[in-house]
């Protein structure tokens, strides 16, 4: 899926691969954090390692976990660390990176975070803060936290004032500063209406007025039924697991098994799909990886039509139907090329199977990142983590494809206090790439030059996109409502009248 990246999104990415700055980059649920961070892998000349907290997130964005990246595992202690990172002092892996990227960092524990700090700055010798290689960290404060076992929480409250990242060591103490950048721009929902209740929720400023509007979606056991389409989501697997068997067990068609291939060093853990696939014929199925020329997401429901030794038929709710054939995922470590002197993934491990799930039912934990048409939330038993019920409701478009099986409560929208003071020291405070920088800026001066009439695609306060012809005459700096900002001055044809456009709000010529 390919985004039109916004202004903010462009500086985001020129923060990353133009300059060294650490960045925190940010956004809502459905704002491009993902397809922004595929764009800047695919195109950076930098050196660098892309890593995630889990098996699957890395696999979904093609890099490694931060635990076989740095040997970190559950039973590493600071001692442990220290012992081997003195192994790899002055390896190339590690010396030669212009920035590290770690992906789903809400996910990511203070005690990890210090430990990759640790880590760099022995291996690097360089007592900067995390070696001194540029720190890109991407994901959502407000989604899905870092995992505390019971037996753990005790040790977090004396050594951490939270698990998050941001309560770590080479942060509180001051040592590490970043950039904060929040993306804005929602491309998973267009609807206001949901837009707006989503956004309370996700900052606890919910009132049980909006949760009564919300809970207009609940469906009584009596109108209850699950019809084609819908993705049942629940907060427990067996729940999930219970519904996907029953609903496959309805079909009276014959059971087919696809088994996977896997090879080499893969942990059950990275499995995308099940190891032994069982399908059959009008099984609801969801797609499990994005499909190159952006025709169908990670996420995408359909219905088997028909099955074959190597393949599978999939029809689409939009009519379509394509063929699903089996699909590679290969997990990676990195290494030093000393020839090209450029980090390089070597497989370990692969693991090849139809990019399908069952799909009548999914937790909210393995739905995230995920966009659904459709949506049952069951929340029965109540929410029990922070940021679950908002990860669940924003998986669906709209407000009309989400059906709720018991009202949403107020106590089921838990958010941590913790998440939400370390947000608010940043309200307002963004990166912002001077003007004179943007490539849009030295296509105006070309465009003045040639005195003749363009076609703008201007972006207004409103976020709404519209195509404007003008005749460009000058760039100068302007005054109004007490902002200084660049302006472009212009004809504007739809007006007759000479206009004025903030230079910053011009995403292209057209």
């Amino acid at each position: 899926m390919e985004l039109n990246f916004d202004e903010k999104a462009l500086e985001a990415l020129y923060i990353m691969e133009k300059t060294k700055q650490n960045l925190f980059l940010t956004g809502k649920a459905g704002t491009g954090k993902s397809t922004l961070l595929r764009s800047f892998i695919a195109n950076t000349q930098k050196n660098i390692a892309v890593l995630a907290p889990t098996g699957v997130a890395a696999l979904n964005i093609g890099g490694s976990t931060i635990h076989s990246f740095f040997k970190i595992w559950p039973k590493s202690t600071e001692k442990s660390i220290k012992k081997e990172a003195k192994m790899f002092i002055g390896d190339p892996m590690f010396t030669e990176l212009d920035a590290l990227v770690i992906d789903e960092i809400s996910m990511v524990r203070a005690d990890l975070f210090d430990f990759i700090n640790l880590y760099l700055q022995i291996v690097c010798e360089n007592k900067l803060p995390f070696g001194g290689k540029q720190m890109i960290l991407i994901g959502d404060l407000f989604q899905l936290p870092p995992v505390v076992t019971n037996e753990e929480k005790a040790f977090f409250r004396e050594k951490y004032p939270s698990p998050y990242f941001f309560s770590s060591k080479v942060i509180t103490n001051g040592e590490f500063s970043f950039t904060f950048h929040e993306l804005e721009k929602i491309y998973r929902q267009r609807d206001p209406f949901f837009i707006d209740i989503l956004n309370t929720i996700r900052e606890d400023l919910v009132d049980q007025d909006t949760l009564n509007q919300l809970n207009e979606q609940v469906v009584s056991k009596e109108k209850f039924r699950l019809e084609p389409g819908d993705m049942y989501l629940a907060g427990r697997n067996s729940t999930v697991d219970e519904i996907n068997q029953q609903m496959l067990e309805q079909i009276n068609e014959e059971e087919e098994l696809f088994p996977a291939i896997v090879k080499g060093s893969m942990a059950p853990s990275y499995f995308p799909t099940e190891e032994k696939l069982v399908l059959k014929v009008w099984a609801q199925v969801m797609f499990v990886v994005n499909d190159n020329a952006g025709r169908r997401a990670n996420g995408t429901i359909g219905t088997v039509k028909s099955i074959s030794r190597s393949s599978v038929e999939v029809t689409l709710f939009d009519g379509e139907t394509v063929e699903v054939k089996p699909y590679t995922w290969r997990v990676s470590q990195y290494v030093y090329d000393f020839d090209s002197k450029k980090l390089d993934s070597e497989v370990m491990g692969s693991f090849a199977q139809i990019p399908l799930k069952l799909a009548r039912a999914c937790t909210i934990h393995k739905s995230q990142g995920k966009t659904f048409d459709k949506v049952i939330l069951d929340l029965r038993g109540g929410s029990f983590a922070h940021g679950q019920t908002y990860v669940a409701l924003s998986r669906c478009k709209s407000i009309k494809g989400l059906k709720l099986t018991t009202p949403i409560l107020l106590r089921d929208i838990i958010l941590d206090k913790a998440v939400l003071n370390f947000m608010q020291q940043f309200k307002g405070k963004t990166f912002e790439r001077p003007v004179e920088q943007l490539p849009i800026y030295a296509e105006l001066e070309k465009a003045i030059k040639k005195e003749k009439k363009i076609c703008i695609l201007y972006r207004g306060k409103d976020f709404e996109e519209t195509e404007r012809e003008i005749t460009p005459l000058e760039m100068k700096k302007i005054k109004h409502q007490g902002k200084v900002f660049m302006g472009l001055k212009a004809f504007a044809h739809d007006q007759d009248a000479e206009k004025f456009f903030e230079v910053r709000r011009i995403l292209g010529i057209l």
